[in-house]
């Protein structure tokens, strides 16, 4: 293999003085003319690099520089100096393809690159564009949990059918006119003979009876009322009696229009006998409150319940003797005794009250019960709360006998009294928010156990059944009985079985919920957010805009008022607001959303007759035979059991089912398969332009 090496000696010698002038360098330079040293700047030097170009300066200092690469890119002119700084990134950057394009030897090197980075750029684009798709559409997951736990007992309101009590509801002018056009409507739906309008002057035309307490009592179409008339208080003076204290002769002279105050009397006053008596004069009459009254509105300002009387107190008007009161509200209008003699004025009043009523033409038994009823709520809403707790139910006449996990509840404390428009007084058990009663066993002995008194003998004549209504739900909502109740009659045990579903919702972007609280024209303000109020609420807030009063089914704001019984215009207006707004829950223009949190009650009804012949349980008095009792108890009692069919209750519960650490992760999977970026990465690219923006803001202001 000698001849091998010969052969590389002979290639490395072929050009022997070349090679030893490479190495050693030019042995004859000593003897040359001496040229000058010439050294080159940074910027030369960059330059000969790609950086910059050269300027023919010289700078000893650069040698320095280069030996020790301390470099100052400031030196550099501002075209110069971010060229050397992208290129520097393009160095020192993780991000993969970026410092292959930065030191490619030439342009096609540069160019395959360059294209290899484009095309994983733009599948990183088509890739992340799917990714935040998916975190735009928000979607999410259900999920549904059974928990074995002691469920917390629901609020339990409870009303009787019958809004208020027909024997003193009847003494309001307005709802015994109101009743009389029902009675007038229905006669003429089952064809009477005689129509409302000709029985109602014939009853103007009935013979004077001579007047005293006790007639009066026996006829039981009477009723009192206050009214103006012309007296004279001088034909019963008496020298040992004060002035004040005797009352006028007012009957001679009630046809007659009182000239002025001297001449003007205020009367009780009977439209059915037209007998108008006691009269004093009108500023003489004083606003109390009274204990009792009776069926004819005569009241008492104190007394015991019995007899024709029963249990007040209500407002009242009594005579300055002090032994005379007639019942009145305050606010209804006070009849003018010789116009509603005369007949022409009254005649007129009457059509546009009964125009208002809106009977005209309905010969529907059932949509004239409706009606009634409405005009009923209509009536009672020009009244205030307390007037209308007086004319309905009492706790303690509804609820007779109560008990809670087998104990005996508390009706005076453990029940709260609220007034509905359509069933009147109601009263919520476990209405403390405070408090949390739960059930200690499933099953109907440990829940809630009602024995109910409806009294049915002093129903109204609109109210179509007997029994209560009994509404299940939360204690922080609205019950909204008219709504969501549940009917249970007399004479059978009603047990309602309980399941609780508790859904927590999320709001905007995921779902469409309203988060914990009020809208702020919601107008059941003591209570927590719901659709039904919702949509009541904003009902009521176009009716009072349009029409300037709101529905008595709903309550007001503050300083709006209800739409009155007797203003034919406003019940007009309502009635077409009704039909423009497709109903309560069909207006196009109430949108109304699902709470975040929400507890869902489902319940299972079933009844067995009660009572049996062997229970001896008293409701009130009964002094007949066992029969006989057993009859009244299944007229006018009930028993109530509402219950936990189980001790548990479903959980559902959403939550997002892509949320942003899912993007993070999905985005940064598909950063670092198409160009190798991190989060570091990304923090160098904020970094290069954070410097790149300063050094050009440095450069424009030092120009």
């Amino acid at each position: 293999m000698s001849w091998v090496t010969n052969l590389k000696n002979w290639e490395r010698l072929r050009d022997r003085d070349e090679y030893m002038k490479e190495v050693y360098g030019d042995p004859l330079a000593y003897m040359k003319d001496e040229e000058q040293t010439k050294f080159v700047t940074e910027r030369e030097y960059f330059g000969d690099l790609g950086f910059g170009e050269c300027f023919n300066s010289t700078d000893s200092a650069v040698q320095c520089e280069i030996i020790h690469a301390d470099f100052d890119p400031k030196s550099l002119p501002y075209e110069k100096r971010m060229q050397w700084h992208f290129r520097e990134f393009c160095y020192k950057t993780s991000a993969h393809g970026i410092p292959m394009i930065g030191q490619a030897p030439n342009r096609y090197y540069r160019s395959v690159w360059i294209f290899l980075f484009l095309g994983c750029m733009l599948m990183l684009y088509k890739n992340a564009q799917s990714v935040l798709d998916k975190y735009h559409r928000n979607e999410k997951i259900v999920d549904i949990q059974l928990k074995f736990d002691t469920a917390p007992f629901p609020a339990i309101t409870l009303c009787n059918l019958n809004p208020y009590k027909a024997s003193v509801a009847t003494n309001v002018e307005v709802i015994r006119r109101t009743l009389s056009a029902f009675d007038g409507a229905m006669n003429k739906a089952g064809d009477a003979e005689i129509s409302y309008n000709s029985r109602f002057k014939r009853q103007l035309t009935n013979s004077k009876k001579d007047f005293t307490p006790d007639n009066k009592y026996s006829n039981s179409g009477s009723a009192f009322e206050p009214g103006y008339s012309k007296c004279n208080c001088k034909e019963r003076s008496d020298e040992n009696v004060s002035d004040e204290k005797i009352d006028c002769e007012g009957e001679k002279y009630k046809t007659l229009q009182p000239e002025g105050d001297i001449d003007k009397c205020l009367c009780a006053f009977d439209r059915k006998t037209t007998d108008a008596w006691p009269c004093y004069s009108h500023d003489s009459w004083l606003n109390e409150t009274c204990a009792v009254c009776d069926s004819h509105a005569f009241c008492k300002k104190s007394g015991k319940v019995g007899g024709n009387f029963q249990q007040g107190p209500s407002p009242c008007l009594c005579a300055p003797s002090g032994e005379f009161c007639v019942a009145y509200n305050g606010s209804s209008k006070i009849v003018k005794i010789w116009e509603f003699l005369s007949g022409e004025p009254d005649e007129e009043e009457n059509a546009k009250f009964l125009e208002a009523m809106g009977f005209q033409g309905m010969t529907d038994e059932v949509a004239i019960v409706t009606k009634a009823k409405e005009n009923i709520m209509f009536a009672m809403a020009a009244l205030s709360m307390e007037q209308r707790m007086l004319l309905s139910n009492t706790k303690r006449e509804l609820v007779h006998k109560c008990s809670f996990n087998g104990q005996a509840c508390d009706i005076e404390n453990d029940f709260l009294t609220h007034v509905d428009p359509t069933f009147g007084s109601c009263f919520t058990f476990n209405h403390n928010r405070t408090v949390n009663l739960t059930s200690i066993r499933a099953g109907p002995m440990y829940g809630l156990r009602m024995l109910v008194y409806v009294n049915a003998s002093d129903y109204m004549p609109t109210t179509e059944a007997t029994g209560v209504r009994l509404t299940i739900h939360d204690k922080e909502d609205f019950p909204f009985p008219d709504t969501f109740g549940y009917s249970a009659p007399t004479g059978y045990v009603s047990s309602f079985g309980l399941k609780l579903r508790r859904m927590s919702r999320l709001p905007a972007p995921y779902g469409d919920c309203v988060p914990d609280g009020k809208t702020s024209d919601y107008i059941y303000s003591e209570y927590e957010y719901s659709v039904e109020g919702c949509y009541r609420s904003c009902f009521q807030q176009l009716v009072l805009k349009d029409c300037r009063c709101g529905d008595p089914r709903f309550p007001v704001p503050l300083g709006s008022r209800h739409c009155e019984a007797a203003d034919p215009k406003a019940r007009k207006c309502l009635d077409e607001r009704m039909g423009q707004l497709g109903g309560l829950h069909g207006s196009f223009r109430c949108r109304c959303q699902q709470p975040c949190r929400q507890s869902i009650y489902s319940v299972t009804y079933s009844p067995a007759k009660w009572p049996s012949q062997s229970l001896k349980i008293q409701l009130g008095s009964c002094n007949g035979t066992s029969e006989e009792c057993t009859k009244h108890y299944k007229e006018n009692g009930a028993m109530l059991e509402v219950f936990y069919e189980q001790l548990n209750f479903e959980m559902l519960t959403e939550s997002e089912a892509y949320g942003l650490v899912n993007l993070l992760a999905d985005f940064g999977g598909q950063l670092g398969l198409w160009c190798g970026i991190s989060f570091l990465t990304c923090c160098e690219f904020v970094f290069l332009f954070l410097e790149t923006a300063y050094m050009s803001a440095e450069h424009n202001y030092n120009i």
